[in-house]
């Protein structure tokens, strides 16, 4: 594995956004450290996208004081596998995270993600959303991890997450898991999984789309969906030029 590290450090009051583009034709180990100071405003838009057949190892790591705030866009629509481990600190009470990670698994490629947010200040919140698409024989793995710790009364969180089974031999696994050391906290986890219903393929179909044209609009929906919030134009384009290649 080649290795890369990058640290980040929101100072206090400050509002500050990182674009991550993260390729590997080789296999490759990246690690990005994010610190955000108080009242500290972090954004970050990440894209993983190794090649064909390599191997991409994603480690992001966020402690957040008193009340800052992360909000994280992650993408992975590359060829190859991705594990990305999130690990987030809500340390500081009013601290808070959204999270929207979106990915597109084609072929026999492996999106092994984990998501792990540590409460631990007063009134904290989280926020995870997770959407995607599975083709052919890609394999997913989401576990998405609330843990309220001992101090962090007033907090909620939820996580919720929505995947499209494109092909026969996908295979899914979806493990929301809330932790709870306070009692006066709230914490909510749910998923939808599906396929392509007759009703939608007749839709496309009486328009003059065929099934697999379908099955490319609705992959590339989730995608592009988040990638349209990005309010940076340059890397806003550069990941639907992305999308438009792979698919």
């Amino acid at each position: 594995y080649g290795r890369r590290v990058y640290t980040v450090t929101a100072e206090a009051g400050a509002e500050l956004t990182v674009f991550e583009v993260c390729t590997a034709a080789q296999p490759l180990a990246a690690e990005l450290r994010l610190t955000a100071a108080e009242g500290a405003h972090l954004r970050v838009v990440q894209l993983l996208n190794p090649a064909q057949g390599a191997v991409l190892r994603h480690e992001l790591s966020a402690q957040l004081a008193e009340p800052a705030r992360l909000d994280l866009i992650s993408l992975q629509l590359g060829d190859g596998a991705v594990y990305a481990d999130h690990q987030i600190v809500l340390a500081g009470d009013g601290a808070a995270l959204r999270a929207d990670l979106g990915y597109l698994a084609r072929r026999s490629d492996t999106a092994d993600i984990d998501l792990t947010v540590e409460q631990l200040g007063k009134s904290t919140a989280s926020e995870i959303h997770a959407s995607g698409a599975l083709m052919e024989r890609a394999k997913k793995v989401f576990r998405g991890t609330i843990d309220f710790k001992r101090g962090s009364a007033g907090s909620v969180g939820s996580e919720n997450e929505t995947v499209l089974l494109l092909g026969e031999d996908a295979e899914n696994k979806t493990v929301p898991v809330i932790l709870c050391a306070e009692e006066n906290v709230e914490g909510s986890h749910g998923a939808t999984i599906g396929e392509l219903d007759e009703d939608t393929l007749f839709y496309f179909e009486s328009r003059g789309i065929s099934a697999a044209e379908a099955e490319n609009i609705m992959a590339r929906a989730a995608i592009e969906r988040l990638a349209r919030t990005i309010e940076d134009e340059a890397a806003q384009a550069a990941i639907l030029s992305e999308l438009e290649e792979v698919l």
